[in-house]
């Protein structure tokens, strides 16, 4: 007559070993996607800082521009009437003293008027020649922002993409931490692989995560 067999002691002993590795490499990667999600968080605040930075400065310019072309109109007005009336002398002295960057289209605005009469001739505001460097800057400065906020925006996603994985981790380490608590071996067991399941399927899409390094410029990749 053959007595039951208890549960083998070695057995269990394996499975507890495997929960332990699992746990520890969990919470090890746990302790990971919380850092990187704090690390991408940070470039998010230095980026959207340089964000503001640029935009204050667009606005800056901005004031430039509408302060440099108030002059021009008021120059080329003055300019207008002096010639209409015939007062070569101050027609003369505005000419020579235009801003440096309007003078090239007032220039071509006299040549046409010379050549095609007053009516025919494009406003100097108009013209190819007409450029103001504060504009420029404003275009580069906008578009800075944008690619800023691109990258602010990417950043944010990166960090709750760590974050979610840190809850997954958490949630491998729900099924392994059970092993401790269940009685039969079979239980214990299909904690382990529950806990093993969620483990490698969370490991694995974290390693396909963008990494941040602190204290460095970063580039977004995806």
């Amino acid at each position: 007559m053959t007595t039951p067999q208890g549960p083998d002691p070695h057995s269990r002993a394996k499975i507890d070993l495997v929960a332990s590795l699992l746990m520890a490499a969990a919470t090890l990667s746990s302790a990971w996607c919380a850092f990187q999600a704090s690390v991408w968080n940070g470039v998010q605040t230095r980026t959207l800082a340089m964000t503001s930075v640029a935009q204050f400065s667009s606005a800056r310019q901005g004031s430039i521009v509408n302060r440099n072309i108030g002059i021009d109109v008021g120059l080329f007005l003055r300019y207008v009437d002096a010639d209409l009336h015939g007062d070569h002398k101050s027609a003369t002295f505005l000419r020579a003293n235009a801003r440096r960057e309007f003078r090239p289209a007032l220039e071509a605005w006299i040549r046409d008027v010379a050549s095609t009469g007053r009516e025919d001739a494009e406003l100097p505001f108009f013209r190819p020649e007409y450029h103001l460097a504060a504009q420029q800057e404003i275009e580069t400065l906008d578009a800075q922002v944008a690619k800023q906020l691109d990258f602010a925006n990417a950043a944010n996603s990166h960090s709750d993409m760590f974050v979610l994985h840190t809850v997954l981790f958490a949630l491998s380490l729900i099924f392994l931490g059970g092993v401790a608590q269940a009685r039969r071996s079979r239980a214990a067991l299909m904690m382990v692989i529950l806990g093993m399941l969620a483990f490698v399927g969370t490991f694995a899409s974290m390693v396909r995560l963008p990494r941040a390094h602190p204290n460095k410029e970063e580039q977004v990749t995806r």
